[in-house]
């Protein structure tokens, strides 16, 4: 069957970073995402031409990171929820601060970003908005808190993913397929497998930690400042840790307690968040060198706090520093997982503390990837936002027709 849809990647559809497509249909563009990968500089996708309304599913800096660029203007407007503006704000106004310490241009301007505030769309889950020629439907994509999948609904139905998830966590609950022709689908996971169910990885990430603490040594948790670090506290809520929480996710979690109803167990978090300390300055990170946990961002090492407390204990044989999701190529984080060394501003050093990876990822693995395509029931599978695409093709080959562009490549359903 022909759609008349024409879809072109400006970036992330053959590489986890980037993300950005274009759909247009009967004159009407659309833009799904639009977002950078954070390096020195950072990676940005092809420029994108004007349209007619922007998706964003999502406030990862991979999605969102590029927005602003597009709002000099001010005109367009963007649907996302109201907690992925705000934390997208947040990241967008972090990234001005990184591009000036490292020394590169940034690729927007603060006042990009205050034009980018007044264009938001806010909408939830289950929410439907006429567009032109179409109905936007809205669903939870179980990602992050305030991820959504979009749905654009014409004379077809097509679903745009995003970055989802179908196990539940403490923060989000899974999302569920949605009846679509068309689905264009994230594969961060193809070709790996969550090798353990969510209950056992918990008891084994405590139980990790409780040897850590009993042999008096520290664990360095890295985490993503949205989501990871919060999930990772609600994870350790009843354990009795001496817990101290560094870096932007403390203004991420007050974030999520004012939208509580994109948090799963948002009474939990508000007593986890009361149970442990927060480090606001200099004199605070050397308190928290007595903890028994330290969550601090960034997650992928490549600068933030995580350095300074991976300073003091890189040699201590009774600390730890456990990693807890994915790891992109060519990140301190990736350096110290397949090498045990880490970059510490410029000097590369080994790291002989223990080190380990309990993979609390908010991605789909790869048979759950194939689960939701075939209860999605669609005629045409896009694959995008996966370095490993062949593999999951292969593994859909008789679930739908399966496509998987390049970006900058045109094509039309």
């Amino acid at each position: 069957m022909e759609y008349d849809i024409d879809i072109r990647f400006l970036g992330g559809s053959n590489k986890v970073g980037s993300l950005g497509m274009l759909f247009e249909k009967n004159n009407q563009k659309l833009l799904f995402d639009y977002g950078m990968t954070p390096s020195k500089p950072p990676e940005i996708p092809l420029p994108a031409p004007p349209v007619d309304t922007i998706f964003l599913s999502h406030a990862h800096l991979d999605h969102s990171g590029m927005i602003p660029a597009l709002c000099e203007e001010g005109n367009t407007p963007i649907y996302t929820t109201a907690l992925s503006s705000e934390i997208a704000q947040l990241l967008h106004k972090d990234s001005l601060k990184i591009a000036k310490l490292e020394g590169y241009a940034p690729p927007f301007t603060n006042s990009d970003i205050c034009s980018s505030s007044n264009q938001y769309v806010d909408v939830k889950p289950k929410d439907r908005h006429e567009i032109g020629d179409i109905t936007a439907h809205f669903h939870d994509a179980g990602h992050i808190p305030g991820s959504l999948m979009i749905e654009v609904v014409g004379s077809s139905k097509f679903l745009f993913t995003g970055d989802f998830n179908t196990v539940d966590t403490h923060l989000v609950k899974a999302t569920k397929p949605v009846d679509c022709d068309i689905l264009c689908m994230e594969g961060t996971y193809a070709g790996r497998e969550h090798p353990k169910k969510r209950d056992e990885l918990e008891k084994e990430f405590c139980d990790r930690i409780e040897e850590v603490h009993m042999r008096g040594g520290i664990v360095i948790l890295p985490a993503f400042a949205v989501s990871r670090s919060q999930e990772l506290i609600m994870v350790l809520r009843k354990k009795g840790f001496n817990i101290w929480f560094d870096g932007m996710g403390r203004k991420v979690a007050k974030m999520y307690l004012q939208h509580k109803e994109f948090i799963n167990e948002s009474k939990e978090l508000k007593k986890a968040l009361n149970k442990i300390n927060f480090v606001h300055s200099d004199h605070g990170r050397k308190l928290a060198l007595n903890a028994d946990v330290i969550i601090t961002s960034s997650g992928m090492m490549d600068g933030g706090p995580v350095l300074h407390y991976m300073n003091k204990v890189k040699n201590d044989s009774k600390s730890a520093v456990f990693l807890t999701g994915y790891q992109v190529e060519e990140t301190n984080s990736r350096l110290l997982m397949d090498k045990g060394k880490l970059d510490f501003y410029g000097v590369v050093e080994d790291v002989s503390c223990e080190k380990d990876y309990f993979d609390f990822s908010g991605h789909a693995g790869h048979s759950e990837l194939i689960e939701f395509a075939k209860g999605c029931n669609p005629e045409k599978i896009i694959l995008m936002h996966s370095d490993k695409r062949e593999v999951l093709a292969e593994s859909l080959s008789d679930v739908a027709e399966v496509i998987m562009p390049s970006t900058g490549q045109q094509f039309n359903l």
